[in-house]
């Protein structure tokens, strides 16, 4: 909750009202008149003049509790014609809140408070005031606002690339959009049209009578408008809108600095915007959900065809990641090159909320993927390892079980050096005693005390403990081309391993070592010689985080956060199923500890369906590079198909990733910069590879990802931790005197 807290007054502080960018399609909807006599429609014609008579005589016509029956089958029809824009139809509370929204544009208030109330009289309950310089201000119960309204007075004859919905999702602060539109008469356009054409004509005409030149617009003008002439009369339908810009603040002199932002932006584009300073409170009016296309709003008309009208690219969404999660960072509109990572942050203020366990939750609306899991890919020092432990720490703050797999040994001494500071416990205390309370694990076979922490009989139900154990053996055996085993032998070993996992499930403190020391016990020479064997591997290797005699914890399953660090891990390359390379012993020995590492982590994520567990795999080309390595992966990915468990892995190359047998993917994607795979990046994201964008991508500064999430929303993102007492786990590196200096110079 502290942390929740702090991130609502982080925000706040800095942008005021956090907002998100939503879509609203308005449509006027026809009265169902099917089956109705001559009698019925006289009556209905004669309702409607009756309610316009009482109207004017200022009465209210009481209207029919069921009268919205008769605009069903047009709303479903209506429904079914924009399914392809993914609508969603809005509920009561909504719809009452959009409509109050207008009369609290940029002013601070609880969503449950507005709605508590769903009144009609309480949708307007805010006093508006027209100010000086054309400005309206907005007085409400919940405190009060400045706004202004900028119509699009004219826009770029050549249409091309006017991406309108997106331009007002660019800046730094909230600009809202509003769209009147609807179908022309075809009669009216065509004398319309008619008259344009004989006044461009005309001032054609005098231009060469005069020798004068003619002038860029009228040439493109009377182009454009003898193709529309060609489109209408080839039955194409021509839609009128006007368009218009809301921005507001909490003070004039804000509203002032916005709304001069917005004028420069659209001047440097060519594009008219008027500032329509004797027009706002009418406008105010005229742009109320549910008006229609009026007098006022058709003083700065747009004419074009549906394809010219999608041009603007509504429904376009510049937003990345979850509705409800954890803040990781800013998404960067700007198509250019940041001088730095604060610069950058700074620019944004449209969020990127992160949670990783919605992935395959069913019931979110616009998901588009049921894949839970996320990868993180990037070359070294992009931000990859930032990021993943950002989300880790965040993560396990929820109500949920979380490992953390670290090939580099890097997190636990540096999380224990900043927690264990005086100075940290006394700023950060909560925090401080929430990373203590993590689970640090080692698995370091020069460290004694880790020796059996794998060890799978200890760990793992009687089932998954003989299988482990005996895919360790026996490939520790049959690894090695010089030994020739027996039937004897190999069934020797498997009773062992019986016998000793039985004693496990009795109660007696037994472990792997038993298994071996049962085969040295043996009478049989052949049988001690395996047992010999076995044994002399196991001695001072990585593989005696394996075996002990069961007086040992093991990991645990219990612990909701667990930190798994791992040394001196060396996997074979055998990507290419070179049958002729040579495997050393200690790649054999780690090989096999894969086995046990592999089964922890399965069973980890599958222990409890009914029970969200996050894992996260840094470095995780150490294990991808080998069939043992992958298989542990896809065997993970599998379970969170099916349980509530989710995989994140962080690596270098997109190509880690890629499964011989597993086409999935991953539902989430964070793609850091790799100079060396620019267009493979562009290809795992799904985008196509050309010069364009891979000037965007090569554009990408450290700090910055492209970010695919849940619903295909794809985006460069600038991650940005909000969290001070995190900040200090997230950089290990620190300043020194020739860091300073250099900083001190920069020109």
């Amino acid at each position: 909750k502290e942390m929740l807290d702090y991130s609502v007054d982080k925000l706040t502080a800095e942008m005021e009202i956090p907002y998100q960018f939503d879509w609203l399609i308005g449509v006027n909807l026809l009265k169902e008149d099917i089956g109705a006599t001559v009698q019925d429609l006289a009556l209905e014609k004669f309702s409607d003049v009756s309610e316009m008579v009482a109207n004017s005589l200022g009465y209210q016509y009481e209207i029919a509790e069921d009268w919205y029956q008769d605009y069903l089958s047009s709303e479903a029809d209506v429904y079914q014609t924009l399914s392809a824009l993914r609508v969603q139809r809005l509920s009561d509370e909504e719809l009452f809140y959009y409509q109050r929204m207008q009369y609290l544009r940029y002013i601070p208030h609880l969503k449950q408070e507005v709605i508590a109330n769903r009144s009609i009289i309480n949708v307007t309950d805010t006093v508006i005031k027209p100010m000086a310089g054309g400005f309206l201000k907005l007085e409400s119960p919940y405190g009060s606002s400045f706004m202004a309204v900028l119509p699009i007075a004219k826009t770029p004859i050549i249409f091309n690339g006017f991406h309108l919905g997106e331009f007002v999702q660019r800046f730094n602060f909230p600009v809202e959009l509003r769209i009147k539109a609807e179908f022309m008469d075809k009669n009216s356009l065509k004398g319309r049209m008619g008259r344009s054409n004989t006044r461009y004509g005309n001032i054609m005409q005098e231009a060469e009578s005069t020798d004068t030149v003619q002038q860029d617009d009228i040439i493109l003008g009377s182009m454009s408008l003898k193709d529309l002439m060609k489109k209408v009369g080839g039955k194409e339908e021509v839609i009128e809108y006007g368009a218009f810009l809301i921005v507001t603040g909490s003070s004039l002199s804000q509203l002032r600095r916005r709304r001069q932002v917005v004028l420069g932006y659209f001047e440097d584009m060519h594009v008219e915007v008027s500032e329509a300073s004797h027009d706002t409170p009418y406008l105010f009016q005229s742009l109320l959900f549910g008006a229609p296309l009026e007098n006022k709003t058709r003083t700065w008309p747009h004419y074009v065809t549906p394809r010219g009208f999608a041009e603007l690219m509504f429904f376009t969404n510049t937003s990345s990641g979850n509705r409800i999660g954890w803040h990781i960072g800013r998404v960067d509109n700007w198509t250019g090159r940041w001088e730095s990572i604060e610069k950058a942050q700074e620019s944004s203020k449209n969020m990127v909320l992160f949670n990783a366990t919605v992935g395959n939750k069913e019931g979110i609306a616009g998901k588009q993927t049921k894949n839970p899991h996320f990868l993180i890919t990037g070359a070294t020092g992009e931000g990859k390892s930032f990021l993943a432990e950002l989300i880790f720490i965040l993560t396990s703050i929820q109500d949920v079980k979380t490992l953390y797999v670290d090939p580099k040994r890097s997190i636990r001494k540096h999380f224990e050096a900043i927690v264990n500071s005086p100075d940290f416990e006394k700023k950060f205390p909560l925090l401080a005693k929430h990373i203590q309370n993590f689970n640090f694990v080692t698995l370091d076979s020069k460290v004694e005390s880790n020796h059996g922490a794998l060890d799978p009989i200890v760990m793992l139900d009687k089932d998954d403990a003989v299988s482990v154990s005996k895919n360790m053996l026996n490939y520790l055996i049959f690894s090695n081309k010089h030994i020739t085993t027996t039937m004897d032998q190999m069934t020797a070993i498997k009773e062992a391993i019986d016998t000793v996992v039985d004693q496990r499930q009795r109660g007696e403190i037994v472990g792997l070592k038993n298994v071996l020391d049962i085969l040295l016990d043996s009478k049989e020479k052949d049988i001690q010689s395996v047992g010999k064997y076995l044994n002399s591997v196991v001695k001072n290797s990585i593989l005696e985080l394996a075996f002990s005699y069961g007086d040992v914890e093991g990991l645990s399953y219990d612990k909701r956060v667990t930190v798994l660090e791992v040394a001196d891990l060396s996997l074979p390359d055998n990507k290419g199923n070179n049958q002729e390379v040579t495997v050393s012993d200690k790649e054999i020995n780690s090989t096999t500890l894969m086995f046990a590492l592999g089964a922890f982590c399965t069973r980890f994520g599958e222990l409890n369906r009914f029970e969200d567990t996050v894992e996260f795999f840094d470095e995780a080309w150490v294990l991808m590079n080998s069939a043992e390595g992958r298989a542990v992966i896809q065997s993970m990915r599998r379970v969170g198909r099916y349980y509530n468990n989710v995989l994140g892995l962080i690596t270098q190359s997109v190509h880690d990733a890629e499964g011989d047998d597993d086409t999935t993917g991953f539902g989430t994607l964070f793609a850091f910069r790799e100079d060396h795979e620019l267009p493979d990046i562009l290809e795992h994201v799904g985008l196509d590879v050309n010069e364009e964008n891979l000037e965007w991508l090569g554009n990408m500064i450290s700090g910055q990802c492209l970010y695919k999430d849940v619903y295909g929303n794809l985006n460069m993102i600038s991650v940005y931790n909000i969290f001070e007492g995190i900040d200090p786990l997230l950089k290990p590196m620190k300043s020194t005197v020739s860091s300073n200096l250099e900083n001190k110079y920069a020109s």
